[in-house]
């Protein structure tokens, strides 16, 4: 690769690259059981920065490809993180109104397992500076059909 001129382009999450030269890449899929499939959680994000800014101190230029169904999302949370030192809130709510916006467009009526395949790689913020994946919340929830968002969203406070 070094004798090309050649980037070894990787996910730092699995791997670091054997050489980079003067452009370091790295191309995300996620870390969860279905490739593309995930969002990055906050702390995920600032892992991300660690494993990376090393390559910026070598005067090389990084590139981060968010290659997943929340690649729009992560990129603009890493680059607001870049530029203030901090993330922005995911939905603009936090707790069960941050739930009910991630669902609230999940094609109701909808089985728990539907939900859970569809939206359960989804992270909320739970609370100011404490994020879960929806998995977490939807999985304790009876299995059944659900009408609406705020039928979900009242099963999750009831359990």
């Amino acid at each position: 690769m070094e004798d090309v001129g050649i980037s070894h382009v990787t996910d730092p999450f699995r791997v670091m690259p054997a050489y980079t030269g003067t452009v370091a890449y790295f191309r995300l899929h996620g870390l969860g059981k279905r490739m593309y499939y995930y969002q990055y959680t906050d702390i995920e994000l600032e892992e991300l920065y660690s494993k990376i800014r090393s390559f910026d101190s070598f005067h090389r230029e990084v590139y981060v490809l968010f290659n997943n169904l929340s690649m729009f999302q992560d990129a603009r949370r890493f680059s607001h993180f870049l530029e203030r030192g901090e993330f922005p809130n995911l939905t603009g709510y936090t707790g069960l109104d941050s739930v009910k916006v991630v669902i609230e467009n999940a094609g109701y009526p909808i089985t728990k397992s539907t939900l859970l395949k569809k939206l359960g790689w989804r992270v909320v913020d739970i609370e100011n500076g404490k994020q879960v994946r929806l998995e977490e919340l939807l999985s304790g929830l009876p299995t059944r059909k659900y009408e609406d968002a705020e039928d979900v969203v009242k099963e999750i406070r009831a359990v």
